[in-house]
Protein backbone atom coordinates (compact mmCIF):
# COMPACT_ATOMS: atom_id res chain seq x y z
CA UNK A 1 0.00 0.00 0.00
CA UNK A 2 1.35 3.41 -1.03
CA UNK A 3 0.24 7.03 -0.95
CA UNK A 4 1.64 9.17 -3.77
CA UNK A 5 1.70 12.77 -2.57
CA UNK A 6 1.57 15.76 -4.89
CA UNK A 7 0.88 19.43 -4.20
CA UNK A 8 -2.83 19.46 -5.01
CA UNK A 9 -3.94 15.80 -5.05
CA UNK A 10 -2.67 12.59 -3.53
CA UNK A 11 -3.54 8.98 -4.33
CA UNK A 12 -3.87 5.87 -2.20
CA UNK A 13 -2.69 2.84 -4.19
CA UNK A 14 -3.95 -0.46 -2.81
CA UNK A 15 -5.24 -3.82 -4.01
CA UNK A 16 -8.05 -3.66 -1.43
CA UNK A 17 -11.19 -2.32 -3.17
CA UNK A 18 -13.25 -2.66 0.01
CA UNK A 19 -10.91 -0.22 1.77
CA UNK A 20 -11.27 2.31 -1.06
CA UNK A 21 -15.06 1.97 -0.96
CA UNK A 22 -15.09 2.41 2.82
CA UNK A 23 -12.96 5.57 2.58
CA UNK A 24 -15.14 6.93 -0.21
CA UNK A 25 -18.17 6.48 2.01
CA UNK A 26 -16.41 7.97 5.07
CA UNK A 27 -15.44 11.09 3.13
CA UNK A 28 -18.88 11.65 1.53
CA UNK A 29 -21.29 14.22 2.93
CA UNK A 30 -24.82 15.08 1.95
CA UNK A 31 -25.17 18.49 0.28
CA UNK A 32 -27.90 20.64 1.89
CA UNK A 33 -30.77 21.09 -0.54
CA UNK A 34 -29.52 18.34 -2.85
CA UNK A 35 -33.04 16.93 -3.14
CA UNK A 36 -34.04 19.97 -5.21
CA UNK A 37 -31.33 19.38 -7.81
CA UNK A 38 -32.42 18.08 -11.26
CA UNK A 39 -29.50 15.61 -11.21
CA UNK A 40 -30.70 14.20 -7.90
CA UNK A 41 -34.27 13.91 -9.16
CA UNK A 42 -33.02 12.08 -12.27
CA UNK A 43 -31.10 9.71 -9.98
CA UNK A 44 -27.84 10.64 -11.73
CA UNK A 45 -26.36 12.01 -8.47
CA UNK A 46 -26.68 10.68 -4.94
CA UNK A 47 -26.72 14.20 -3.42
CA UNK A 48 -23.31 13.84 -1.76
CA UNK A 49 -20.03 15.73 -2.00
CA UNK A 50 -17.18 13.20 -2.12
CA UNK A 51 -13.69 14.03 -0.86
CA UNK A 52 -12.21 10.59 -1.59
CA UNK A 53 -12.74 8.87 -4.94
CA UNK A 54 -13.16 5.16 -5.62
CA UNK A 55 -9.79 5.39 -7.40
CA UNK A 56 -8.13 6.54 -4.17
CA UNK A 57 -7.66 10.22 -5.11
CA UNK A 58 -8.07 12.92 -2.45
CA UNK A 59 -6.91 16.49 -1.77
CA UNK A 60 -3.45 16.54 -0.22
CA UNK A 61 -4.57 18.81 2.60
CA UNK A 62 -6.62 15.86 3.91
CA UNK A 63 -3.55 13.61 4.14
CA UNK A 64 -3.36 13.82 7.94
CA UNK A 65 -7.02 12.77 8.23
CA UNK A 66 -6.59 9.88 5.79
CA UNK A 67 -3.48 8.61 7.60
CA UNK A 68 -5.37 8.80 10.90
CA UNK A 69 -8.25 6.74 9.51
CA UNK A 70 -5.90 4.17 7.98
CA UNK A 71 -4.16 3.82 11.33
CA UNK A 72 -7.51 2.88 12.90
CA UNK A 73 -7.62 -0.20 10.66
CA UNK A 74 -3.91 -0.90 11.25
CA UNK A 75 -2.93 0.06 7.72
CA UNK A 76 0.47 1.74 7.33
CA UNK A 77 1.07 2.97 3.77
CA UNK A 78 4.44 3.90 2.30
CA UNK A 79 4.53 7.64 1.55
CA UNK A 80 6.00 8.71 -1.77
CA UNK A 81 6.27 12.49 -1.72
CA UNK A 82 6.83 14.22 -5.07
CA UNK A 83 6.79 17.76 -3.65
CA UNK A 84 10.06 19.67 -3.81
CA UNK A 85 11.31 22.97 -2.39
CA UNK A 86 13.82 25.02 -4.37
CA UNK A 87 15.02 27.49 -1.74
CA UNK A 88 16.18 27.40 1.85
CA UNK A 89 14.13 28.74 4.73
CA UNK A 90 15.33 32.13 5.98
CA UNK A 91 15.21 33.55 9.51
CA UNK A 92 11.74 34.79 10.38
CA UNK A 93 12.81 37.29 13.05
CA UNK A 94 12.67 41.09 12.71
CA UNK A 95 15.16 43.46 14.38
CA UNK A 96 12.53 45.70 15.98
CA UNK A 97 9.82 43.14 16.83
CA UNK A 98 9.64 40.45 19.51
CA UNK A 99 7.22 37.59 18.93
CA UNK A 100 5.03 36.21 21.66
CA UNK A 101 5.91 32.59 22.38
CA UNK A 102 2.78 31.28 20.65
CA UNK A 103 3.49 33.38 17.54
CA UNK A 104 7.06 32.12 17.28
CA UNK A 105 5.91 28.53 17.85
CA UNK A 106 3.19 28.87 15.19
CA UNK A 107 5.60 30.19 12.54
CA UNK A 108 8.12 27.42 13.21
CA UNK A 109 5.40 24.77 13.16
CA UNK A 110 3.98 26.01 9.84
CA UNK A 111 7.42 26.20 8.21
CA UNK A 112 8.04 22.61 9.27
CA UNK A 113 4.62 21.29 8.18
CA UNK A 114 4.48 23.45 5.01
CA UNK A 115 0.70 23.76 5.17
CA UNK A 116 -2.12 24.31 7.60
CA UNK A 117 -5.05 26.47 8.66
CA UNK A 118 -3.93 28.78 11.44
CA UNK A 119 -6.78 29.42 13.87
CA UNK A 120 -5.88 32.79 15.37
CA UNK A 121 -8.44 34.65 17.52
CA UNK A 122 -8.79 38.42 17.42
CA UNK A 123 -5.60 40.17 18.67
CA UNK A 124 -3.49 37.00 18.40
CA UNK A 125 -1.22 38.87 15.98
CA UNK A 126 -2.26 37.08 12.80
CA UNK A 127 -0.72 39.73 10.53
CA UNK A 128 2.63 39.42 12.31
CA UNK A 129 2.50 35.65 11.82
CA UNK A 130 1.87 36.25 8.12
CA UNK A 131 4.84 38.65 8.03
CA UNK A 132 7.09 36.09 9.72
CA UNK A 133 6.17 33.41 7.18
CA UNK A 134 6.69 35.84 4.28
CA UNK A 135 10.15 36.77 5.60
CA UNK A 136 11.15 33.13 6.15
CA UNK A 137 10.05 32.09 2.65
CA UNK A 138 11.70 35.02 0.87
CA UNK A 139 13.06 34.22 -2.59
CA UNK A 140 9.92 32.44 -3.68
CA UNK A 141 6.98 33.75 -5.65
CA UNK A 142 4.04 34.19 -3.30
CA UNK A 143 0.31 34.84 -3.55
CA UNK A 144 -1.57 36.23 -0.56
CA UNK A 145 -5.32 36.06 -1.21
CA UNK A 146 -7.97 38.25 0.43
CA UNK A 147 -11.73 38.43 0.14
CA UNK A 148 -11.87 42.16 0.94
CA UNK A 149 -9.67 45.01 -0.30
CA UNK A 150 -9.65 46.62 3.13
CA UNK A 151 -7.91 43.57 4.61
CA UNK A 152 -5.53 43.55 1.65
CA UNK A 153 -4.48 47.19 2.04
CA UNK A 154 -4.04 46.85 5.81
CA UNK A 155 -1.76 43.83 5.36
CA UNK A 156 0.16 45.50 2.53
CA UNK A 157 0.80 48.59 4.67
CA UNK A 158 2.00 46.43 7.57
CA UNK A 159 4.38 44.35 5.44
CA UNK A 160 5.68 47.51 3.82
CA UNK A 161 6.36 49.04 7.26
CA UNK A 162 8.60 46.05 7.99
CA UNK A 163 10.65 46.77 4.83
CA UNK A 164 9.69 43.47 3.19
CA UNK A 165 10.86 43.86 -0.44
CA UNK A 166 9.23 42.99 -3.77
CA UNK A 167 5.64 43.52 -2.61
CA UNK A 168 2.91 43.76 -5.22
CA UNK A 169 -0.77 44.55 -4.95
CA UNK A 170 -3.77 43.65 -7.10
CA UNK A 171 -7.41 44.62 -6.60
CA UNK A 172 -10.13 46.41 -8.51
CA UNK A 173 -8.71 49.89 -8.00
CA UNK A 174 -4.98 49.28 -8.28
CA UNK A 175 -2.14 47.09 -9.51
CA UNK A 176 1.55 47.06 -8.56
CA UNK A 177 3.59 44.14 -9.84
CA UNK A 178 5.79 42.26 -7.38
CA UNK A 179 7.23 38.87 -6.51
CA UNK A 180 4.94 38.77 -3.47
CA UNK A 181 1.43 39.53 -4.75
CA UNK A 182 -1.35 40.53 -2.39
CA UNK A 183 -4.52 39.99 -4.39
CA UNK A 184 -8.27 39.95 -3.87
CA UNK A 185 -9.91 36.74 -5.04
CA UNK A 186 -12.13 38.85 -7.30
CA UNK A 187 -9.02 39.98 -9.25
CA UNK A 188 -7.17 36.68 -9.29
CA UNK A 189 -7.28 36.39 -13.10
CA UNK A 190 -4.92 39.37 -13.35
CA UNK A 191 -2.03 37.48 -11.71
CA UNK A 192 -2.41 33.99 -13.18
CA UNK A 193 0.01 34.65 -16.05
CA UNK A 194 2.80 35.65 -13.66
CA UNK A 195 2.01 33.80 -10.44
CA UNK A 196 0.24 30.55 -11.29
CA UNK A 197 3.61 28.92 -10.54
CA UNK A 198 3.87 30.58 -7.09
CA UNK A 199 5.52 28.39 -4.46
CA UNK A 200 3.64 29.96 -1.54
CA UNK A 201 -0.11 30.48 -1.12
CA UNK A 202 -1.60 32.27 1.88
CA UNK A 203 -5.33 32.89 2.31
CA UNK A 204 -6.56 35.44 4.85
CA UNK A 205 -9.99 34.95 6.48
CA UNK A 206 -10.01 31.61 4.71
CA UNK A 207 -13.43 30.64 6.10
CA UNK A 208 -14.81 33.08 3.53
CA UNK A 209 -13.37 30.82 0.79
CA UNK A 210 -15.01 27.60 1.97
CA UNK A 211 -18.19 27.52 -0.10
CA UNK A 212 -18.21 29.61 -3.27
CA UNK A 213 -17.26 27.83 -6.48
CA UNK A 214 -14.66 30.46 -7.39
CA UNK A 215 -13.16 30.76 -3.91
CA UNK A 216 -12.87 27.00 -3.38
CA UNK A 217 -11.20 26.70 -6.79
CA UNK A 218 -8.77 29.46 -5.81
CA UNK A 219 -7.49 27.74 -2.67
CA UNK A 220 -7.23 24.39 -4.47
CA UNK A 221 -5.17 25.85 -7.33
CA UNK A 222 -1.51 26.97 -7.70
CA UNK A 223 0.02 23.56 -8.49
CA UNK A 224 3.56 24.49 -7.39
CA UNK A 225 2.58 26.06 -4.06
CA UNK A 226 3.98 23.52 -1.61
CA UNK A 227 3.65 26.08 1.20
CA UNK A 228 -0.07 26.65 1.76
CA UNK A 229 -1.54 28.51 4.72
CA UNK A 230 -4.98 29.72 5.72
CA UNK A 231 -5.77 32.19 8.50
CA UNK A 232 -9.05 32.49 10.38
CA UNK A 233 -10.45 33.03 13.86
CA UNK A 234 -13.46 30.85 13.06
CA UNK A 235 -12.98 27.69 10.97
CA UNK A 236 -16.30 26.32 9.71
CA UNK A 237 -17.83 23.40 11.57
CA UNK A 238 -20.00 22.21 8.66
CA UNK A 239 -18.22 19.20 7.13
CA UNK A 240 -18.29 20.18 3.45
CA UNK A 241 -16.99 23.69 4.16
CA UNK A 242 -14.34 22.37 6.52
CA UNK A 243 -13.10 19.69 4.13
CA UNK A 244 -13.03 22.19 1.24
CA UNK A 245 -10.66 24.33 3.31
CA UNK A 246 -8.53 21.52 4.69
CA UNK A 247 -8.30 19.89 1.27
CA UNK A 248 -6.73 22.98 -0.25
CA UNK A 249 -4.72 24.25 2.71
CA UNK A 250 -4.18 21.58 5.36
CA UNK A 251 -5.24 20.70 8.92
CA UNK A 252 -6.24 23.24 11.57
CA UNK A 253 -3.62 24.47 14.01
CA UNK A 254 -4.88 26.51 16.98
CA UNK A 255 -2.64 29.41 18.01
CA UNK A 256 -4.37 30.28 21.30
CA UNK A 257 -7.87 30.44 22.72
CA UNK A 258 -9.77 33.65 23.42
CA UNK A 259 -9.68 32.80 27.14
CA UNK A 260 -5.87 32.49 27.04
CA UNK A 261 -5.53 35.85 25.30
CA UNK A 262 -7.78 37.49 27.89
CA UNK A 263 -5.67 35.94 30.68
CA UNK A 264 -2.49 37.21 28.97
CA UNK A 265 -3.97 40.70 28.83
CA UNK A 266 -4.11 40.70 25.03
CA UNK A 267 -7.92 40.93 24.88
CA UNK A 268 -10.54 42.76 26.91
CA UNK A 269 -12.94 40.68 28.96
CA UNK A 270 -16.51 41.00 27.63
CA UNK A 271 -19.58 41.52 29.80
CA UNK A 272 -22.28 39.88 27.67
CA UNK A 273 -25.93 40.70 28.37
CA UNK A 274 -28.74 39.13 26.34
CA UNK A 275 -32.03 41.02 26.53
CA UNK A 276 -35.07 38.74 26.66
CA UNK A 277 -37.96 40.07 24.61
CA UNK A 278 -41.61 39.33 25.35
CA UNK A 279 -43.37 37.16 22.73
CA UNK A 280 -45.77 38.97 20.44
CA UNK A 281 -49.47 38.15 20.27
CA UNK A 282 -49.46 37.89 16.48
CA UNK A 283 -49.74 34.60 14.58
CA UNK A 284 -46.37 33.74 13.03
CA UNK A 285 -47.19 30.26 11.77
CA UNK A 286 -47.65 31.10 8.09
CA UNK A 287 -44.79 33.62 7.86
CA UNK A 288 -41.56 32.84 6.01
CA UNK A 289 -38.15 33.47 7.57
CA UNK A 290 -37.66 36.71 5.63
CA UNK A 291 -41.10 37.94 6.73
CA UNK A 292 -40.33 37.04 10.34
CA UNK A 293 -36.96 38.80 10.14
CA UNK A 294 -38.42 41.94 8.56
CA UNK A 295 -41.27 42.14 11.06
CA UNK A 296 -39.55 41.26 14.32
CA UNK A 297 -36.02 42.55 13.80
CA UNK A 298 -35.73 45.20 11.04
CA UNK A 299 -39.10 46.89 11.60
CA UNK A 300 -39.67 45.99 15.23
CA UNK A 301 -40.34 49.35 16.88
CA UNK A 302 -40.02 48.03 20.44
CA UNK A 303 -36.72 46.24 19.72
CA UNK A 304 -35.27 49.25 17.89
CA UNK A 305 -36.38 51.61 20.66
CA UNK A 306 -34.67 49.33 23.18
CA UNK A 307 -31.45 49.76 21.20
CA UNK A 308 -31.97 53.53 21.28
CA UNK A 309 -32.52 53.39 25.06
CA UNK A 310 -29.32 51.37 25.50
CA UNK A 311 -27.38 53.93 23.46
CA UNK A 312 -28.89 56.86 25.37
CA UNK A 313 -28.11 55.19 28.70
CA UNK A 314 -24.52 54.51 27.67
CA UNK A 315 -24.03 58.10 26.55
CA UNK A 316 -25.49 59.43 29.79
CA UNK A 317 -23.09 57.35 31.90
CA UNK A 318 -19.96 57.59 29.70
CA UNK A 319 -18.40 60.76 28.38
CA UNK A 320 -16.24 58.98 25.79
CA UNK A 321 -18.13 55.79 24.97
CA UNK A 322 -17.45 54.22 21.59
CA UNK A 323 -20.53 52.21 20.59
CA UNK A 324 -20.53 49.73 17.68
CA UNK A 325 -23.86 48.50 16.31
CA UNK A 326 -24.01 45.75 13.67
CA UNK A 327 -27.03 45.13 11.46
CA UNK A 328 -27.72 42.64 8.69
CA UNK A 329 -29.50 45.02 6.32
CA UNK A 330 -28.94 48.58 5.13
CA UNK A 331 -32.56 49.50 5.94
CA UNK A 332 -32.11 48.39 9.54
CA UNK A 333 -28.87 50.36 9.79
CA UNK A 334 -30.49 53.52 8.49
CA UNK A 335 -33.44 53.11 10.87
CA UNK A 336 -31.07 52.87 13.84
CA UNK A 337 -29.01 55.78 12.51
CA UNK A 338 -32.15 57.96 12.58
CA UNK A 339 -33.03 56.77 16.08
CA UNK A 340 -29.58 57.16 17.63
CA UNK A 341 -28.92 60.66 16.26
CA UNK A 342 -26.01 62.70 17.61
CA UNK A 343 -22.51 61.72 16.59
CA UNK A 344 -23.40 58.65 14.53
CA UNK A 345 -21.52 57.20 11.56
CA UNK A 346 -23.13 54.66 9.19
CA UNK A 347 -20.97 52.53 6.89
CA UNK A 348 -22.03 50.25 4.04
CA UNK A 349 -20.32 48.20 1.34
CA UNK A 350 -20.74 50.96 -1.23
CA UNK A 351 -18.38 53.23 0.72
CA UNK A 352 -14.85 53.47 -0.66
CA UNK A 353 -11.87 52.58 1.54
CA UNK A 354 -11.12 56.29 1.95
CA UNK A 355 -14.71 56.97 3.07
CA UNK A 356 -14.54 54.11 5.56
CA UNK A 357 -11.27 55.33 7.05
CA UNK A 358 -12.60 58.89 7.39
CA UNK A 359 -15.81 57.71 9.09
CA UNK A 360 -13.86 55.48 11.49
CA UNK A 361 -11.48 58.34 12.22
CA UNK A 362 -14.40 60.64 13.08
CA UNK A 363 -15.91 57.90 15.26
CA UNK A 364 -12.62 57.53 17.14
CA UNK A 365 -11.79 61.20 17.46
CA UNK A 366 -15.10 62.73 18.55
CA UNK A 367 -14.80 64.48 21.92
CA UNK A 368 -17.98 63.02 23.36
CA UNK A 369 -19.56 59.58 22.95
CA UNK A 370 -20.02 58.33 19.39
CA UNK A 371 -21.83 55.54 17.52
CA UNK A 372 -20.69 53.50 14.52
CA UNK A 373 -23.31 51.45 12.64
CA UNK A 374 -22.46 49.02 9.88
CA UNK A 375 -23.27 45.77 8.13
CA UNK A 376 -20.91 42.90 7.30
CA UNK A 377 -18.08 45.24 6.28
CA UNK A 378 -17.46 45.90 9.99
CA UNK A 379 -17.58 42.20 10.94
CA UNK A 380 -13.96 41.48 10.00
CA UNK A 381 -10.75 43.31 9.28
CA UNK A 382 -11.56 46.50 11.16
CA UNK A 383 -9.32 47.24 14.13
CA UNK A 384 -10.95 49.81 16.40
CA UNK A 385 -9.47 49.23 19.84
CA UNK A 386 -11.49 52.07 21.39
CA UNK A 387 -14.86 50.23 21.15
CA UNK A 388 -16.34 50.15 24.65
CA UNK A 389 -19.83 48.86 23.84
CA UNK A 390 -21.07 46.49 21.14
CA UNK A 391 -24.72 45.92 20.23
CA UNK A 392 -25.46 42.91 18.03
CA UNK A 393 -28.72 44.11 16.51
CA UNK A 394 -28.91 41.67 13.64
CA UNK A 395 -29.75 38.30 15.17
CA UNK A 396 -28.59 35.36 12.97
CA UNK A 397 -27.29 31.99 14.17
CA UNK A 398 -23.92 31.64 12.43
CA UNK A 399 -21.03 30.82 14.77
CA UNK A 400 -18.59 32.52 12.40
CA UNK A 401 -20.66 35.71 12.09
CA UNK A 402 -21.30 35.86 15.84
CA UNK A 403 -17.70 35.40 16.96
CA UNK A 404 -16.20 37.53 14.19
CA UNK A 405 -18.50 40.36 15.20
CA UNK A 406 -17.69 39.94 18.90
CA UNK A 407 -14.00 40.04 18.06
CA UNK A 408 -14.33 43.64 16.81
CA UNK A 409 -14.96 44.76 20.40
CA UNK A 410 -12.44 42.68 22.34
CA UNK A 411 -9.24 44.49 21.39
CA UNK A 412 -7.32 46.08 24.27
CA UNK A 413 -7.18 49.82 24.73
CA UNK A 414 -6.03 52.05 27.58
CA UNK A 415 -9.50 53.59 27.87
CA UNK A 416 -11.23 50.35 28.91
CA UNK A 417 -10.75 47.36 31.18
CA UNK A 418 -13.86 45.53 29.93
CA UNK A 419 -16.24 45.77 26.99
CA UNK A 420 -20.03 45.62 27.29
CA UNK A 421 -21.88 43.45 24.78
CA UNK A 422 -25.64 43.51 24.16
CA UNK A 423 -27.62 40.90 22.25
CA UNK A 424 -31.28 39.83 22.06
CA UNK A 425 -33.18 36.68 22.92
CA UNK A 426 -35.84 36.87 20.23
CA UNK A 427 -38.83 34.56 20.96
CA UNK A 428 -40.38 34.32 17.49
CA UNK A 429 -40.32 31.35 15.10
CA UNK A 430 -36.83 30.82 13.60
CA UNK A 431 -35.41 33.68 15.70
CA UNK A 432 -35.70 31.73 18.97
CA UNK A 433 -33.43 28.96 17.68
CA UNK A 434 -30.98 31.53 16.35
CA UNK A 435 -30.86 33.28 19.74
CA UNK A 436 -30.10 30.00 21.50
CA UNK A 437 -27.31 29.29 19.03
CA UNK A 438 -25.68 32.69 19.61
CA UNK A 439 -25.79 32.16 23.37
CA UNK A 440 -24.09 28.78 22.89
CA UNK A 441 -21.41 30.35 20.69
CA UNK A 442 -20.58 32.96 23.34
CA UNK A 443 -20.45 30.33 26.10
CA UNK A 444 -18.35 27.94 24.01
CA UNK A 445 -15.65 30.65 23.88
CA UNK A 446 -15.59 30.70 27.69
CA UNK A 447 -17.59 33.94 28.08
CA UNK A 448 -20.15 34.37 30.84
CA UNK A 449 -23.59 35.36 29.58
CA UNK A 450 -26.32 37.09 31.58
CA UNK A 451 -29.99 37.10 30.53
CA UNK A 452 -31.76 40.34 31.45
Amino acid sequence: MEIHINTINSKLVTDNPKLLAALEDLYSFRVPGAEYSPQYRRHSWDGKKKFFSRKGIFKTGLLERVLGDLKKVEATPTLIDSRTSKNKIQEHYFDNITYYDYQDKTIQKMLEDKRGIIKAPTAAGKTLIIAGLVKALAGRKMVLLFNAKQLLTQTYDFLKSLDIPKLGICFSEGFIEGEIMLCTVQSIEKILDTHLNAEVLMVDECHEFANGKTTVAAIQSFPEANYRYGFTATPPSQKISLFNLEGGLGPIYSVATTEELIDKGKLTKPVIQIIERYPSDEDEEDLSYSEIYDTYIINNTDRNNTIKEIVDDIKEKNERARILILTKSLDHGRTLEDLCGGQCEFLEGANSIQERYKAISRFRGYRGSSVLIGTKILQTGVNIEEITHFINARGMKSEIATLQALGRALRKHETKDKVFVYDFFDPEKYLLGHSRERKKHYEAEGHEVTLI
